[in-house]
């Protein structure tokens, strides 16, 4: 192989960054949701012991859940993926009804 064709084989394969500039945003994204479920269910918690509606935060969470079950699938091809997804999907559903006050 030549020079120009190696250094050229390289650029495509590091076009989104090199390994390590990868592993940084994944971990940093994974640290990132970790932090805003945790605030997510401080939130609720407090909610649910002041009486308080706590529909609108579960149905953040469903729907981040669904979305991550949608991709995972998207990439994967598994049904188990798709069916997690579209069960946080009726949760996600349910929820906002429920905030709104149809489904009471």
């Amino acid at each position: 192989m030549e020079k120009h064709e190696i250094l050229k084989r390289s650029q495509e394969e590091n076009q989104n960054g090199d390994e390590r500039e990868q592993q940084i945003q994944t971990k940093s994204e994974s640290f990132s949701r970790t932090l805003i479920l945790l605030f997510l269910l401080v939130l609720t918690f407090f909610n649910f012991v002041k009486g308080l509606p706590v529909d609108h935060l579960l149905a953040v969470f469903w729907a981040g859940t669904a979305a991550r079950y949608y991709y995972v699938f998207y990439k994967k091809h598994e049904k188990y993926d798709l069916l997690w997804g579209l069960i946080a999907t009726f949760f996600c559903i349910s929820n906002i009804l429920s905030y709104l006050g149809v489904n009471s």
